[in-house]
């Protein structure tokens, strides 16, 4: 069993994430094993992966998810994930382990989630969040091209220390589309096929330059298609509510009244400290180029 970090958390596994993730010696937070899985996750959900639509389920104590053919994953008290391989390659366990399935545990553990992008920006981070296709993993890959690091390409966690909202990294390795790889003249002869299908590529940062500790968050934008009808302007406080939940990552399912309220509270207290925008994302790569610099210059200043 070798230890490792992500979110923040040091795990404990036989999966090999060497190349991913940093190694860890510190005391164990999440420990992560094989083994058969009797309980039965057959509730649809809105995630998919590799084409696979997951599904839900879970008992008094634990929250389950099955990509049926792929593997079927367990996840207990925020400090235990097992999970039955259905056949599957390693690679491909790794990767939804590192997605849904640590967000179930982020989940359980009381940690603010995002499906989104966050980027590390002088001493602050950004985080961009929209529906699919709206340019999140681009936008991050901008970011990244110029030496800014990518903290997270999917699950966004933020964490309220003392009230005020803290990006957690999550690993050095990060998602891309081709046509991110080609509208950014990236030199594909460095970037590795990820598991999730010819069409994206792994990006993976120096893992002795990534941060493990939470980071001030200091904006969230959200992104929307060039012609969408809404205008670029700041969200009021007291829609960050709504608007933030929207982007949910995780089965619908687990909205239920506690958790609603925590939510609502939850995302009060980030408007309170972090500016809130929606806006239209930049129209080509060379205006995503442009906005990239303004943006880049307006925090570093």
């Amino acid at each position: 069993m070798k230890k490792y970090v992500a979110f923040g958390l040091t795990l404990e596994t036989e999966l090999d994430f060497t190349d991913i993730l940093q190694e860890s010696t510190a005391e164990t937070d999440v420990q992560i094993t094989e083994t058969v899985i009797y309980d039965q996750a057959n509730r649809p959900t809105r995630v998919h992966r590799r084409g696979v639509q997951a599904r839900f389920g879970r008992t008094a104590t634990t929250l389950l998810l099955n990509w049926p053919g792929i593997a079927t994953f367990q996840v207990s008290s925020g400090n235990k994930i097992t999970y039955q391989n259905q056949g599957t390659d390693k690679g491909t366990l790794r990767l939804f382990l590192l997605s849904e399935i640590f967000g179930l545990l982020l989940y359980q553990r009381g940690i603010f989630l995002l499906h989104g992008s966050a980027v590390k920006v002088g001493t602050t981070a950004s985080v961009f969040v929209g529906v699919p296709g709206a340019g999140k993993s681009t936008t991050a890959a901008a970011f990244g091209q110029v030496g800014h690091t990518v903290l997270t390409d999917d699950l966004v966690a933020i964490q309220l220390i003392n009230n005020r909202p803290f990006v957690i990294p999550a690993f050095a390795q990060y998602k891309i589309w081709r046509n991110t790889v080609d509208g950014l003249k990236l030199d594909e002869s460095k970037l590795e096929p990820s598991f999730e299908g010819a069409t994206k590529f792994l990006v993976t940062q120096p893992l002795a330059d990534f941060p493990n500790s939470p980071i001030p968050l200091q904006r969230i934008t959200l992104l929307y298609p060039p012609k969408a009808r809404r205008p670029d302007e700041p969200i009021k406080p007291l829609r960050s509510p709504v608007e933030l939940l929207k982007h949910f990552p995780l089965p619908v399912q687990l909205l239920t009244g506690d958790f609603l309220q925590t939510h609502f509270r939850d995302s009060l207290a980030i408007a309170q400290y972090a500016a809130i925008y929606q806006q239209k994302r930049p129209n080509g790569f060379d205006a995503l180029n442009l906005f990239v610099k303004s943006y880049s210059d307006r925090y570093l200043a």
